[in-house]
Protein backbone atom coordinates (compact mmCIF):
# COMPACT_ATOMS: atom_id res chain seq x y z
CA UNK A 1 0.00 0.00 0.00
CA UNK A 2 2.82 2.59 0.77
CA UNK A 3 4.79 1.55 -2.23
CA UNK A 4 1.67 1.99 -4.22
CA UNK A 5 1.27 5.44 -3.13
CA UNK A 6 4.73 6.66 -3.35
CA UNK A 7 4.80 5.17 -7.04
CA UNK A 8 1.74 7.69 -7.47
CA UNK A 9 3.54 10.57 -5.95
CA UNK A 10 6.80 9.62 -7.80
CA UNK A 11 4.87 9.68 -11.04
CA UNK A 12 3.07 13.12 -10.27
CA UNK A 13 5.95 14.60 -9.67
CA UNK A 14 7.36 13.57 -12.86
CA UNK A 15 4.55 14.49 -14.78
CA UNK A 16 4.56 17.98 -13.10
CA UNK A 17 8.61 18.56 -14.24
CA UNK A 18 8.15 17.29 -17.69
CA UNK A 19 5.18 19.18 -18.30
CA UNK A 20 5.41 22.74 -16.03
CA UNK A 21 9.62 23.51 -15.89
CA UNK A 22 8.74 27.15 -15.12
CA UNK A 23 6.31 26.77 -12.81
CA UNK A 24 8.14 24.62 -11.04
CA UNK A 25 11.50 26.30 -11.14
CA UNK A 26 9.62 29.61 -10.13
CA UNK A 27 7.67 27.74 -6.90
CA UNK A 28 11.16 26.54 -5.62
CA UNK A 29 12.45 29.90 -5.66
CA UNK A 30 9.84 31.60 -3.77
CA UNK A 31 9.99 29.08 -1.32
CA UNK A 32 13.95 29.34 -1.03
CA UNK A 33 13.88 33.39 -1.00
CA UNK A 34 10.68 32.99 1.59
CA UNK A 35 13.12 30.59 3.49
CA UNK A 36 15.55 33.00 3.16
CA UNK A 37 14.10 36.33 4.86
CA UNK A 38 12.35 33.87 7.29
CA UNK A 39 15.94 33.46 8.52
CA UNK A 40 17.17 36.65 7.71
CA UNK A 41 14.17 38.59 9.48
CA UNK A 42 13.81 36.45 12.52
CA UNK A 43 16.31 38.14 14.33
CA UNK A 44 15.27 41.74 13.59
CA UNK A 45 11.84 40.53 14.59
CA UNK A 46 12.87 38.83 17.70
CA UNK A 47 14.91 42.64 18.80
CA UNK A 48 11.45 44.77 17.77
CA UNK A 49 9.65 41.90 20.14
CA UNK A 50 11.62 42.50 22.57
CA UNK A 51 11.74 45.71 22.48
CA UNK A 52 7.62 45.83 23.30
CA UNK A 53 6.62 47.26 19.73
CA UNK A 54 4.02 46.18 19.09
CA UNK A 55 2.33 48.47 17.25
CA UNK A 56 5.47 48.60 14.86
CA UNK A 57 5.25 45.22 14.15
CA UNK A 58 1.48 45.84 13.81
CA UNK A 59 2.38 48.35 11.39
CA UNK A 60 4.73 46.68 8.88
CA UNK A 61 1.94 43.58 8.81
CA UNK A 62 -0.62 46.46 7.38
CA UNK A 63 1.51 47.71 5.25
CA UNK A 64 2.66 44.36 3.63
CA UNK A 65 -1.21 43.17 3.64
CA UNK A 66 -1.73 46.38 1.52
CA UNK A 67 0.52 46.01 -0.95
CA UNK A 68 -0.36 42.55 -1.31
CA UNK A 69 -4.25 43.95 -1.83
CA UNK A 70 -2.95 46.47 -4.18
CA UNK A 71 -1.09 44.17 -6.49
CA UNK A 72 -3.95 41.77 -6.56
CA UNK A 73 -7.17 44.40 -7.31
CA UNK A 74 -5.42 47.34 -9.14
CA UNK A 75 -3.49 47.38 -12.30
CA UNK A 76 -2.01 50.64 -11.44
CA UNK A 77 1.86 50.76 -12.47
CA UNK A 78 2.49 53.74 -10.51
CA UNK A 79 3.16 53.13 -6.82
CA UNK A 80 3.81 56.93 -5.69
CA UNK A 81 0.50 57.06 -5.13
CA UNK A 82 0.70 54.25 -2.79
CA UNK A 83 3.92 55.47 -1.37
CA UNK A 84 2.20 59.01 -0.61
CA UNK A 85 -0.77 57.25 1.29
CA UNK A 86 1.39 55.00 2.62
CA UNK A 87 3.23 58.36 4.09
CA UNK A 88 0.17 60.01 5.25
CA UNK A 89 -0.86 56.76 6.53
CA UNK A 90 2.40 56.89 8.91
CA UNK A 91 1.56 60.30 10.09
CA UNK A 92 -1.82 59.84 11.03
CA UNK A 93 -0.59 56.81 13.04
CA UNK A 94 2.43 59.09 14.39
CA UNK A 95 0.67 61.97 15.80
CA UNK A 96 -2.04 59.59 17.32
CA UNK A 97 0.74 57.24 19.32
CA UNK A 98 1.85 61.33 20.01
CA UNK A 99 -1.49 62.55 21.43
CA UNK A 100 -1.48 59.16 23.91
CA UNK A 101 2.19 59.46 25.02
CA UNK A 102 1.22 63.55 25.63
CA UNK A 103 -2.19 62.62 28.34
Amino acid sequence: MLKELWNKIVSGSDYILLTMQAEARLVVYVVLGLIGLYFLLKPFVRFVMALEWNAFITYLFVILLMCLIMTRFTSANDWKYFLYAVVIFSIVLSVKRAISFIR
